[in-house]
């Protein structure tokens, strides 16, 4: 009885002193255990972080239905693979992760540069490096010699992107550069006869570029941007206005103006957040891959998404990844709606080849309220009549 007593004793020490390892609860599913040999690794599922690897492992509540996930940490090539969720298959999921260091003590860093376009040349200081691959491009740099200030990204028939270097990379490590390249633009036609109008497009940022149903217009400047409208014409639907390193806004065009007159409308421009860019993978995609992905910025959590017409989600941490069959029937049209804001219609430029992510921009704004017109009721003329008889019998009363 001693011995069983103490060995009972013993199990309870060891389980007490034992690492707890977090795991999924029993007869729960959808959950998504990460394993990997680095402690405080970083873990993402579908470019939203999830926490660290602690004691070995993650469990992901809800991670076995993401698409993509990715483990990184400073010093360590990161690890970018698909979650392969099957319907009516395993209630969970178990990927084991294994990241290897990068070289220390070579001297060496990394500049890696992604870009929405595949074929773009980057540059940097001017001489050219490579192209971009995959959705990115890395450059091996010496943390010892002269260090780059700029960099560029450019393709024929594209805007050049060209941006400022502010750090150079440590030994062994790599640091992230981003690009977005955008068709360039092309001159709306000129009006030729007919009655016209105007559309005036004000602005809090200059040099943004104005579209009407994809057609551009012009770019703002002071502030504004006149556009000339041909009052016989096809009316424009929609207007979209952006600018490099600004979140593109979008929506429905006002009512056409009367012959000579102005119609002026106001569009907010915001900053692009340090949060607004979605992850690239970091590895190429296999080989026989048919998936892509689109991810649609907003300003509001929690907005619903829906591709033609489909929902596909919500929107959190300023962003919702969906992914797409690249060999599918290609989706043109997006929407961004919530209560309480005006619903946001955008056009998707191209379906993303594999591996590849086309991002998309939509800004809501905060329905106003409409106000409900007060009027006083009008006093009926038989009451004013009525009146008008009780005073006069009144007088011929006192006069008796």
């Amino acid at each position: 009885m001693r011995k069983i007593f103490s060995g009972l004793i013993l199990v309870m020490l060891w389980l007490c002193v034992s690492p707890v390892m977090a795991s999924a609860p029993i007869g729960g599913t959808g959950w998504l255990t990460v394993n990997c040999n680095v402690n405080g690794a970083s873990v993402y599922v579908d470019g939203s972080y999830k926490g660290m690897i602690s004691a070995g492992s993650i469990d992901i509540e809800n991670g076995a239905y993401g698409s993509t996930y990715t483990v990184s940490k400073d010093g360590y090539y990161d690890v970018t693979g698909d979650i392969n969720y099957v319907p009516g298959g395993e209630a969970n999921l178990e990927i084991t992760v294994t990241l290897t260091p990068k070289p220390t003590g070579s001297g060496t860093g990394w500049f890696t540069v992604y870009c929405n376009i595949d074929g773009a040349t980057v540059a940097f200081n001017g001489v050219t490096k490579g192209t971009i691959d995959g959705g990115s491009f890395t450059q091996e740099v010496a943390t010892t010699g002269t260090p780059y200030t700029s960099y560029s990204v450019s393709k024929s028939g594209y805007v050049t992107h060209t941006g400022s270097i502010t750090e150079m990379p440590g030994d062994g490590q790599t640091v992230s550069l981003y690009a977005t390249l955008s068709p360039v633009p092309t001159p709306a036609p000129t009006l030729i006869g007919g009655d016209t109008g105007f559309y005036q497009v004000t602005c809090n940022v200059n040099g943004a570029s104005v579209y009407f149903d994809s057609s551009y217009q012009g770019q703002i400047s002071g502030n504004s941007l006149t556009v000339p409208v041909y009052l016989a014409g096809t009316p424009y639907k929609t207007y979209r206005v952006e600018k490099s390193g600004y979140v593109t806004a979008s929506g429905s065009m006002p009512a056409l103006p009367a012959k000579d007159r102005t119609t002026m409308f106001h569009v907010t421009l915001n900053p692009v957040t340090t949060q607004a860019p979605t992850p690239v993978p970091t590895t190429e995609a296999p080989l026989g891959s048919e998936h892509g992905w689109i991810a649609v910025h907003t300003n509001v959590d929690g907005a619903t998404v829906t591709l033609a017409g489909y929902d596909m989600g919500t929107t959190k941490n300023g962003v919702l990844k969906i992914r797409v069959s690249t060999t599918g029937t290609p989706y043109s049209t997006f929407t961004v709606s919530k209560p309480g804001y005006v619903t946001v219609t955008g056009t998707i430029p191209r379906n993303p080849s594999a591996g590849e992510t086309v991002d998309v921009y939509a800004t809501l704004s905060a329905e106003q309220p409409t106000p409900v017109p007060t009027t006083q009721s009008p006093v009926s003329l038989p009451l004013v009549a009525a009146g008008l008889v009780g005073a006069l019998a009144v007088v011929a009363a006192r006069r008796n």
